[in-house]
């Protein structure tokens, strides 16, 4: 089949679990002999069109319909929460044979692949990569914050272009990779056909050994244990809480350093996170590295290197560097929030943590090392036998398989 996948931006160095979901997908697809194109905005990257391993990437043009919004607010947008409007997007999709558009993006983008998919008369389905049912007010709130002080003029164009329907109402089928979004789906549209399709990962990726060494590169000496945290620096991530934390099994007597690696997606939030490092004058317990481009030496080299994995998010919808830091056969422990509470089974294959007790964090750090051997294990096994790439590209593409054949049936 002949498959157009839409992805808010594509940026090969600035990184997320949504570009790693459509980007090894998309490679699978093509490796079953399928059709793909990937479709994005020019947003973090204005290469209009480019080829990599064989898969064709377009992007185009965009804006935010609103007046007033500052450069700076609108990168802003672009890192993360943005609503992009692209006419040329929806030129491209109307003339572009395809069986069926999957859009990764939700917001204006997703309505102007549903206006083109009901033009050219084929199913369109939606990716929810969290963030739509499950998303504290808090984080909502500070969603919008680089709209402040803009005038919005969104609908106007919605209703000028006709892009005022629901878009998930009338979506001919919805992908969640968290189990908890699909439970709360699930309740709010019980006949609209969705599946739980989680991410994968590549195990290969962690089966050799780097040729660089990660605490050489970073004056990490090899007698600390060594806590690491892969996510984008961001208020959702909850970065800050780990100085918390170092700051407890420093003064309990563990001999700790923390490596937080992520692209920044809110620079406010990176600026507190160094504050409190510093405040508490804990900088030489801390490496801050500001993203390291995926299946890099240097990253691989940290989760082999590393001691133990935190991700102490607020919301997480699945969590693929749960599935990188298991592959890498890395104990992990994290926030007991969202899908991380699905995908990791506590005392079995991780240990979840409260983020608002410390007691309760620094009691999942010592558990996770005390069954260290046991978690890698189980966790191992799992990761290897139900999250690879080919596992889940065979079931999106059945799924796909069943919606067009519903759609052939109106």
């Amino acid at each position: 089949m002949r498959i157009l996948n839409i992805i808010r931006r594509l940026a090969f160095d600035e990184w997320g679990g949504t570009e790693a979901t459509v980007w090894n997908s998309s490679k699978k697809f093509k490796e079953l002999g399928n059709e793909i194109e990937i479709l994005a905005t020019t947003a973090l990257c204005k290469i209009k069109r480019e080829t990599r391993d064989a898969l064709e990437i377009r992007r185009f043009n965009y804006f935010y319909p609103h007046f007033f919004l500052s450069q700076k607010n609108s990168l802003a947008l672009d890192k993360k929460g943005g609503s992009p409007f692209s006419l040329s997007l929806y030129r491209y999709l109307k003339r572009t044979n395809c069986d069926l558009i999957h859009s990764h993006a939700l917001g204006r983008l997703a309505k102007v692949a549903l206006k083109a998919a009901q033009v050219k008369n084929v199913p369109l389905i939606l990716s929810f990569h969290g963030g739509n049912y499950d998303v504290p007010p808090s984080e909502l709130e500070e969603m919008l914050k680089p709209l402040k002080g803009s005038i919005g003029y969104g609908k106007l164009i919605e209703w000028i272009c006709g892009l005022e329907k629901d878009v998930v109402e009338q979506a001919d089928g919805v992908v969640c990779v968290g189990k908890n979004e699909l439970d709360l789906f699930q309740k709010k549209f019980p006949k609209k056909k969705a599946a739980y399709i989680p991410n994968g990962v590549d195990t290969s990726l962690f089966n050799h050994i780097p040729q660089t060494s990660f605490r050489e590169a970073y004056s990490i000496p090899k007698n600390k244990k060594l806590l690491l945290c892969v996510s984008r620096i961001d208020y959702q991530k909850n970065q800050r809480v780990l100085v918390e934390l170092i700051k407890n099994l420093v003064t309990s007597g563990e001999d700790v350093h923390c490596a937080i690696i992520g692209f920044i997606t809110s620079f406010t939030y990176f600026e507190k996170l160094k504050k409190d490092i510093s405040q508490w004058e804990l900088e030489n317990r801390f490496t801050l590295i500001e993203g390291l481009p995926p299946q890099s030496e240097l990253l691989i080299a940290a989760y082999k290197e590393a001691d133990i994995f935190v991700l102490p998010s607020i919301h997480e919808p699945f969590g693929i560097v749960v599935l990188e830091a298991w592959s890498a056969k890395l104990p992990i422990i994290a926030s007991a929030v969202g899908g991380l509470k699905t995908l990791i089974r506590n005392g079995e294959n991780g240990f979840l943590f409260d983020t608002s007790n410390p007691k309760s964090m620094t009691s999942a750090y010592f558990n996770a090392l005390f069954k260290k051997n046991q978690l890698i294990e189980h966790a191992f096994r799992e990761v290897v036998n139900d999250y690879s790439w080919d596992m889940m590209a065979a079931r999106q593409l059945q799924f796909y398989e069943e919606v067009i054949h519903e759609f052939k049936k109106k």
